[in-house]
């Protein structure tokens, strides 16, 4: 606008200082500044050429420098000339080409009268009208038409130092009104296509944005309102973790702030509509750094299935559940004070949730969860008709909730049936984020007489027998660990498998780790070396895997070995099979010419002792047994007659062979000799 200022008050100065002289055929005028509000032309040279007697002159407007700081817009040697004439109501109109610094010519027109003024620039398809009128002096319009948001970047950063408009065109039109007496306000009506924002910390990002964006700036007796209603038909959008992939249907959206002199702002009025998919009212406050410290919040999202992509999706991705299928709807109420989350409260309505991975699902959600930070405690409740986790099906279950004092507690302990047995929730308490520290829950749970046989079945596993029986006092998680107090005892065939020191790291985020040692006491290894195919041993088996350490759920170290029990008092034989398979394994040989031949004859043989050792590191494992055999290491120790032998003669061993091993092993896949 400031910049059309300058040409007018260029040009009706000149027309002033030329009244009467129309009959010169030549006039020049040299001004060495010009300023006009916040716009300053320097060396400016004007001349007009009108012949004796003609209905029209030539108009050269010259100036080596143009300087707008608003619109970050500088030019130099700046070149206009139009033919002037003059119209009715003693006015003058004036259009033809300008230059700056040897540019392209565009056309600039200009249309003075005593109603009042216009000045029209078209760059190809790009154009820029300012309007001033007599009947209305304090009102100035300009209407733009495509017109690059580059071109308005100093500009903008004037609204908003933050923000780095980096493509994507304007049009509409923007009313300026300044009068002496009343308040300054600026109304803008403007079309975005395909304009994209950021910030230089990635606080907020938007890209191919569409839509109509109305604003109303108002400055009146000390106090800043500005009211903003954007109706977006497309585009992406990030704040935070926030992102939201706008539909081509309207979204309506609406801000109102205000401030009183120089103080903090406030929001009275937050509202997003998107039809039957996000509906939300709420309001704000800001701190003196302009930083949200107070928010209330009430969200209705009736579709959750459809609001999944289009709002939910910056925040599950994150979470390690990017694909999570959902159904239902929910309700929420979200209180912030101080930039403290100071109330929640959920309602859920018949909401499904199925992880894409199989990990868990759960169906028939309903209920609601309330947390507050206040000393007065509220209660809740929410049940789910049925659940899986990893493929273990889970019964219908409830779940009562006490809150005070910024805590979320279980009020009383939850049962749940599952592989024929219960699961029980002794304990449960949340906490949310508060200053420096993430979400925190503790949670304790115990399991009685779980099936091994359902378990198997469910997990693909070999067919177990025996039960999970085992508790878990105290489970904590915080900054993305999740720590164990005590452990789990796991009763399988006729012995103790028990699990202790667990530790996990994003267990449900990329690449989760767990960490655990493993104690085994007293494996009927009969029904175990049956289950797994692996010929047949019978005996009592012990061992332990010590700093087990899983990234992905795959093995990345460990220290193990497995042994059989001396102070089992049964027979103690193993099968052909088992031998081969053992060899196979170990990548072992066996010990004295005869055996191969001896192998063919006996179906079984007697032992003295098993045992086979492994300590991976950097995907080597080390391999021991229960004793050295020269340079090779004993696995099995023969008993009675036939004597028989197995040695490894490997010590290091790449544990993709060594895995690959065991699996052909167990799938029968090991050598026969004829």
């Amino acid at each position: 606008m400031q910049v059309f200022k300058l040409i007018i008050k260029t040009f009706l100065l000149f027309l002033a200082l030329g009244t009467g002289l129309a009959n010169a055929e030549v006039m020049t005028m040299k001004i060495s500044k010009i300023k006009a509000g916040i716009g300053t032309l320097q060396n400016v040279q004007v001349d007009l050429s009108w012949p004796r007697n003609s209905s029209q002159g030539e108009l050269r407007i010259r100036a080596a420098t143009l300087d707008f700081p608003p619109m970050s817009y500088q030019e130099r040697n700046i070149d206009w000339q139009c033919p002037l004439v003059r119209t009715r109501n003693a006015g003058w109109q004036c259009g033809g080409k300008v230059r700056a610094n040897g540019s392209a010519a565009y056309l600039l027109a200009l249309d003075y009268s005593s109603a009042g003024t216009s000045v029209d620039l078209n760059i190809k398809d790009k154009k820029i009208r300012y309007e001033n009128s007599v009947a209305s002096p304090d009102l100035s319009r300009i209407e733009l038409q495509k017109i690059p948001v580059e071109w308005l970047k100093a500009y903008l950063a004037g609204l908003w130092q933050d923000g780095k408009w980096t493509a994507g065109n304007i049009g509409g039109r923007i009313d300026v009104l300044t009068p002496v007496k009343g308040p300054f306000q600026v109304i803008t009506d403007l079309q975005l296509a395909d304009v994209g924002l950021e910030t230089p910390d990635g606080w907020l990002a938007a890209a191919a944005m569409q839509g109509r964006l109305r604003l109303d700036y108002r400055e009146a007796n000390n106090q800043t309102t500005i009211q903003t209603h954007y109706t977006a038909q497309g585009g992406e959008f990030l704040a935070q973790g926030l992102y939201v992939l706008f539909p081509k249907t309207p979204v309506e959206i609406e801000v109102q702030m205000q401030k009183q002199g120089t103080g903090n702002w406030i929001v009275p009025v937050i509202s997003w509509q998107d039809a039957k998919i996000l509906n939300m009212q709420g309001n704000a406050a800001l701190n003196a750094k302009g930083e949200l410290s107070d928010l209330n919040l009430d969200l209705n999202l009736p579709d959750l299935a459809t609001a999944r992509d289009r709002y939910l999706s910056g925040f599950l991705a994150p979470a390690g559940f990017p694909n999570l299928i959902l159904a239902g709807g929910t309700r929420a109420k979200i209180g912030l004070r101080d930039k403290q989350l100071d109330h929640l409260d959920v309602k859920l309505d018949s909401i499904n949730a199925i992880d894409d991975k199989a990990r868990f699902t759960f169906a028939g959600v309903n209920g609601d969860l309330r947390w507050t930070r206040q000393a007065a405690n509220i209660q809740s409740a929410f049940t789910w008709q049925n659940a899986a986790m990893y493929g273990i099906g889970l019964g219908e279950a409830r779940f009562a909730f006490d809150s005070t004092n910024g805590s979320l507690k279980l009020s009383q302990a939850s049962n749940i049936k599952a592989l024929e047995g219960i699961i029980r929730v002794d304990h449960f308490r949340w906490q949310p984020p508060n200053a420096e520290l993430g979400t925190r829950f503790e949670l304790g749970m115990s399991m009685d007489k779980l099936d091994m046989a359902s378990l198997s079945q469910r997990l693909g596993w070999p067919a177990f027998t025996g039960s999970i029986s085992g508790k878990i006092p105290n489970a904590r998680y915080q900054n993305n660990v999740l720590d164990l107090d005590g452990g789990l005892q796991i009763s399988v065939f006729s012995g103790e498998v028990a699990l202790s020191n667990l530790v996990m790291e994003r267990p449900f985020g990329v690449a989760p780790t767990l960490s655990a040692d493993v104690t085994l006491d007293n494996i009927d290894m009969e029904p175990m070396t049956k289950a797994f195919d692996f010929g047949s041993i019978t005996g009592s088996l012990d061992g332990y895997i010590r700093n087990l350490r899983l990234v992905d759920w795959s093995p990345a170290a460990f220290e193990a070995s497995l042994y059989t029990d001396d102070k089992w008092k049964g027979k103690k034989r193993i099968s052909q099979k088992a031998v081969r398979d053992i060899s196979s394994v170990g990548g072992s040989g066996l010990m004295a010419g005869l055996q191969n031949q001896v192998l063919k004859i006996f179906n079984d043989f007697g032992y003295e002792k098993i045992g086979l050792g492994c300590k991976l590191k950097d995907n080597i494992c080390t391999m021991d047994g229960i004793g050295s055999a020269g340079d090779g290491y004993t696995i099995v120790a023969g008993g009675g007659l036939p004597r028989i032998q197995v040695v490894g003669f490997r010590r290091r061993v790449d544990w993709p062979t060594l895995v690959s091993r065991l699996k052909a092993a167990t799938e029968g896949q090991s050598p026969v000799i004829q």
